[in-house]
């Protein structure tokens, strides 16, 4: 149980234990102590269904929050005051009696293309080996780069790198913020960025989840939250939810704030990137939920869904 109530001296995270969640966990500490010095955090360190499970393919282990269940469990338990996550992993319809708090600054949100020999996508010749676990970034790569064989990776940033330097392939698509914050950005041969390529929900972003009726809690953390990564985080996930999309469909999607306007953009693809349905919409950020859910009805009236259906049932 916790150490006393919400406002105790003693602050629980709940957190993996990768590197790069122990990077997020520590930086959260790290904000919470800068802003209330007197203030104890203590890291929880938990392994996930994701963590464990390294054989199969996300898509396929039938289950969403494969990498946040077991945290959202601790926290809902009493045994930590909150988690610590990566937004992209987070479902959009959280446990009951969970609610996300708050969001850091968000980071790089590009994909990047790491290849063995410093190649980039056009360079990389016909048939190369691209690995990824991402439906969304299969899709992506087929899109731009057809006559590429794509292979499936498991396994945190290190085991990935290692997997490449192997032979196991000769390229990898990773998440730019990753390898940024755990100093291996000399690893990167490019950067796969908009319009070509659209990030993940949520990539890039530390979201912070508490119980929702710890009042005390939601306020610590929601001194945390970063406006306007706040403002794209709600847009987005508005979209996915409205579009029932869930962590591994075959969607990017990426809002920004322009002063008080923000833009969203986002496209569903086929799973082979021969079909793809995209849109852009523009509004108050105030109104980032009402803008996400608008691109959703756009994109679905054109038939994301179809697309997202198929993507599934493969």
């Amino acid at each position: 149980m916790l150490r006393g109530d919400a406002m105790a001296a003693t602050f629980l995270l709940a957190t993996r234990g990768s590197k790069l969640a122990l990077w997020q966990a520590e930086t959260v500490k790290r904000l919470l102590c800068a802003a209330e010095p007197e203030l104890t955090v203590e890291l929880v360190v938990l392994r996930s269904t994701g963590d464990e499970e390294q054989q199969r393919p996300l898509a396929r282990l039938g289950r969403t929050g494969v990498f946040t269940a077991e945290i959202d469990a601790a926290v809902l338990a009493g045994r930590a005051q909150a988690g610590v996550h990566s937004l992209k992993d987070l479902p959009t319809s959280l446990p009951a009696g969970l609610i996300l708090a708050a969001v850091l600054e968000r980071g790089a949100v590009e994909d990047v293309l790491v290849s063995r020999d410093g190649r980039t996508l056009d360079a990389l010749p016909g048939g190369s080996r691209v690995a990824t676990g991402s439906v969304r970034r299969v899709a992506m790569v087929r899109r731009a780069r057809p006559d590429l064989e794509l292979v499936g990776v498991r396994g945190n940033v290190d085991t990935r790198l290692a997997k490449l330097a192997a032979g196991e392939a000769e390229a990898l698509v990773l998440a730019r913020a990753g390898l940024e914050r755990l100093g291996l950005a000399q690893h990167v041969s490019e950067v796969l960025g908009a319009p070509r390529f659209l990030p993940a929900v949520g990539q890039g972003i530390v979201g912070l989840a508490c119980r929702a009726s710890d009042t005390a809690t939601r306020q610590r953390l929601e001194r945390l939250r970063d406006a306007p990564t706040w403002s794209a985080a709600q847009a987005e996930r508005a979209l996915l939810a409205a579009l029932h999309g869930g962590c591994n469909a075959p969607l990017g999607a990426l809002a920004r704030c322009q002063g008080q306007e923000l833009v969203l953009d986002a496209c569903v693809l086929a799973h082979d990137g021969r079909e793809v349905i995209e849109g852009q919409v523009r509004g108050a950020a105030a109104q980032a939920v009402e803008l996400g859910r608008a691109l959703a009805g756009e994109l679905a009236g054109r038939g994301a869904r179809r697309l997202i259906d198929a993507a599934r049932a493969r």
